[in-house]
């Protein structure tokens, strides 16, 4: 049962919050829960078999109750789910005791209040709270108070004095029943507070006597630890042994080592005077140098500036040019029009002339219809006569026109072979032009090159001064440093004098610390087998 009812526990973390009680108790809510819905199931389908429907069907309305108070139990919410279970199982009373079957007797509500006692018991293992039982108590009162009024009315009409005692009887053990699982839950939760408290101090009781004894035992654990400190100090004592004899050795030969070096410091002292000088000379040719590139740079600037001079004069002629040839071309373009116009004269003429042709007909005409005419014919034959003149001034007129005309166009003709070839010529002349302007541009370029690498050079040459600068200041300081050094040298060769005389003195002190540490090496070995002792009688 214990491992069905594991299944609807809550989630660790929630159980571990639980009290003891409550953890025990647990297993009783689930396995109840449990029981109630195999035992409502099994009693449902049997008052359904003997037809006992309203008392069957309660029956399997209260599954819906027990399923509900497992489900909220396995979330967490244990306290819900006891009181759901509380709740199920007042309405099992109530179902009992309105709708089971009924017969007048006097046995009746003995039956009725056993029931209800022994729901009160059953609500007494689930309850996780005190206040559970008495909202359990006072409903079953309730319950039972109802069904005395409504359902036990036909036995107190048949037999009043018996009846009313079975009754009063029937509330005393109820009240009872209740009144006895109020008192023993009171105790019992008493009880378990007590034995918590008891536990709480037995448990901080024990953590003072283990804190004592951990304490007693890390005292008589100094005694070990003296030992072998013992040990350690004598170990310690013995490399302060060798370490002196590496000392006395190394002293000699740092003494020796010292004087070397001091002879070879005033050597060194030499070579740096030297550099100094070199380094003096090298930087006189390095100034000498960044001057003449410094002329060489300026000739560059000057040169660079007076090609750009030249080339912004010929970009304007080019521009000039340019504005000459578009001029040209509209030279050009209104000779055409001035030819098209020409021509256009030359088709009016023709129409002139025409115009005259027919004019000169008519007149010949009209002379002749004034000769058949006689004399009314002589006025319009003097018309005629006057058109045929004006016709033939027509002609004549157009004729030179046309001369006119033809001539105009060979003198348009050959201006316009003079502009067309003076515009090819410009035209040329301009490119050869911009053609030597992208010549400069790059003469200009590569002066503009040849600038910027003199600079860098001038840079770098300045750079290389200001490092044989650098150089010089760092071989005057070396040279100071090796006569510091070799002061420092001398004060080494006189302090080695003065640690072989100590060195000497240390023997001495070696002797006093072993004698020492073997008397507390014998302290510390009583000390031990005392400890022993204590620890063996507190084991």
């Amino acid at each position: 049962m214990a491992s069905i009812n594991e299944r609807f526990f809550p989630p660790k973390e929630v159980y571990d919050k639980l009290s003891i009680r409550e953890q025990e108790q647990l297993t009783l809510l689930t396995g109840s829960n449990l029981v109630f819905m195999l035992l409502f199931f099994i009693f449902g389908l049997v008052l359904f078999i003997f037809k006992y429907i309203i008392v069957g069907a309660g029956g399997m309305f209260i599954l819906a109750f027990f399923g509900t108070s497992l489900y909220f139990i396995k979330k967490g919410h244990i306290h819900l789910g006891a009181w759901i279970t509380t709740c199920a199982i007042i309405f099992v009373s109530s179902v009992e005791c309105c709708g089971a079957p009924f017969s007048v007797s006097n046995y009746l509500p003995y039956r009725d209040s056993c029931f209800i006692a022994v729901m009160s018991i059953c609500n007494y293992v689930i309850s996780m709270r005190h206040n559970q039982l008495i909202f359990f108590f006072g409903a079953d009162s309730l319950v039972w108070i109802i069904t005395n009024i409504f359902r036990y009315r036909p036995i107190y009409i048949a037999n009043p004095g018996t009846s009313v005692m079975n009754i009063v009887i029937c509330s005393l053990a109820i009240i009872t029943t209740n009144i006895c699982i109020l008192l023993i839950d009171r105790f019992t939760r008493r009880v378990v507070k007590i034995a918590d408290d008891n536990e709480q101090k037995s448990s901080q009781a024990f953590e003072k006597i283990t804190k004592v004894i951990n304490d007693t035992k890390e005292g008589l654990d100094i005694g070990k630890q003296l030992s072998a400190s013992t040990a350690k100090a004598a170990n310690s004592v013995e490399e302060i042994n060798n370490l002196y004899n590496y000392i006395n050795s190394e002293t000699a030969t740092l003494s020796s080592e010292a004087v070397t070096i001091k002879d070879s410091s005033f050597q060194i002292n030499d070579k740096a005077d030297q550099m100094k000088l070199s380094v003096q000379s090298q930087s006189n040719a390095i100034s000498s140098t960044s001057a003449a590139l410094n002329e060489m740079s300026a000739s560059l600037t000057n040169i660079s500036s007076i090609a750009n001079e030249q080339r912004s004069g010929m970009n304007a002629i080019v521009d000039n040019l340019d504005s000459q040839m578009k001029l040209l071309q509209n030279l050009v373009n209104d000779m055409i029009k001035v030819k098209e116009s020409s021509a256009k004269v030359s088709t009016f003429v023709e129409a002139v002339n025409k115009i005259s042709s027919q004019t000169g007909l008519l007149a010949m005409n009209a002379s002749i219809e004034a000769a058949h005419a006689g004399a009314l014919g002589k006025g319009f034959s003097v018309i005629a006569s006057e058109i045929r003149k004006l016709s033939e001034e027509t002609t004549k007129n157009a004729q030179k026109i046309t001369d006119t005309l033809q001539e105009n166009e060979t003198i348009v003709n050959t201006t316009s072979e003079s502009v067309t070839s003076f515009s090819e010529y410009t035209k040329t002349t301009t490119e050869q032009l911009r053609k030597t302007i992208q010549v400069m541009e790059e003469i200009l370029s590569g002066v503009s090159e040849i600038d910027t690498g003199t600079r860098e050079v001038m840079n770098a040459l300045t750079r290389i001064v200001d490092d044989a600068n650098n150089n010089t200041q760092l071989a005057e300081g070396v040279a100071s440093e090796i006569i510091q050094q070799n002061s420092a040298l001398q004060n080494i060769s006189n302090g080695t004098e003065q640690l072989q005389i100590k060195v000497s003195s240390l023997e001495d002190l070696l002797s006093n610390i072993r004698d020492a540490i073997a008397e507390i090496d014998s302290n510390a070995s009583a000390n031990e087998i005392v400890a022993a002792k204590i620890s063996g009688a507190l084991d």
